[in-house]
C-alpha cells in the first residue's frame, strides 16, 4: 500500500503501474498478481485507506466539540487541510472514476461512506437540537455541504484559487477559507 500512494502520489494515476509497484517494492509483477489482481483492485484498496484516514484525520478529531454547528464548522477546516496534504489520495477517493459499488462488500461500502455517514449524523443531531432553520434534511444538506466543500478543495488542489490566478486571485487563502466554511455551514442556519 505504502509504494502504491507513493508512486501514485509523485507520478499520478497513470504513473501507477502493477509494473511499477512491483519495482518500488523489488519484487516481480506476477508477485504483486498474487495479491492483487489488477491495477483497479489497488486503487479501491487505496480508496478504503483515503476513507478510513479521512475519517481518522478529519472526522474523529472534530468528534469531541458539542456543539453541532462548531463541530461541523471544525470538521470542515480540517477536510480542507485533508484534501490540500493529501492531493493525489483526496483526487483518487473523489475526483477518479472506477468505484465499483456493485462488485464491493456491504462493509467495503460502509466503510468508504462512513466519513458522509458521521456528517449526515452530525447534521441529523443540529436538526434533533433545533440548530437548523426548519425544514433541514440531513440527507440532502449533507450532499450540498460535502459538494461545495468538494467544489472548494478541487479548486484549491488545482491552483485556481491563487494569489496569481487570472480569475479567482485570493491573496488571504486562510481567510477566503474562513469565510467560506462559515457561509457554507450558515446555510444550515438562515
Amino acid at each position: 500500500m505504502d509504494a502504491s500512494i507513493a508512486i501514485g502520489s509523485e507520478l499520478g494515476e497513470d504513473g501507477l503501474t502493477m509494473r511499477g509497484i512491483a519495482g518500488r517494492l523489488g519484487v516481480s509483477a506476477t508477485a504483486l498478481y498474487q495479491h492483487f489482481e489488477s491495477k483497479a483492485a489497488i486503487l479501491r484498496e487505496i480508496r478504503l485507506y483515503c476513507s478510513s484516514l479521512l475519517q481518522s484525520e478529519v472526522f474523529d478529531t472534530s468528534a469531541h466539540i458539542e456543539g453541532p454547528r462548531e463541530r461541523i464548522e471544525m470538521m470542515a477546516h480540517k477536510y480542507i487541510v485533508f484534501a490540500r496534504t493529501h492531493p493525489w489520495l483526496y483526487s483518487v477517493l473523489t475526483e477518479t472514476r472506477g468505484v465499483e459499488w456493485h462488485d464491493m462488500s456491504k462493509e467495503d461500502v460502509d466503510r468508504i461512506v462512513q466519513p458522509l455517514t458521521t456528517f449526515r449524523g452530525w447534521i441529523a443531531e443540529g436538526v434533533e437540537h433545533g440548530v437548523w432553520r426548519k425544514g433541514v434534511d440531513p440527507d440532502m444538506e449533507s450532499i450540498r455541504l460535502w459538494a461545495a466543500l468538494h467544489g472548494l478543495c478541487s479548486m484549491m488542489n488545482s491552483g485556481r484559487i491563487d494569489e496569481n490566478h487570472p480569475a479567482f486571485p485570493v491573496v488571504d487563502q486562510q481567510d477566503f477559507i474562513t469565510r467560506f466554511v462559515k457561509s457554507v455551514v450558515g446555510t444550515l442556519v438562515y
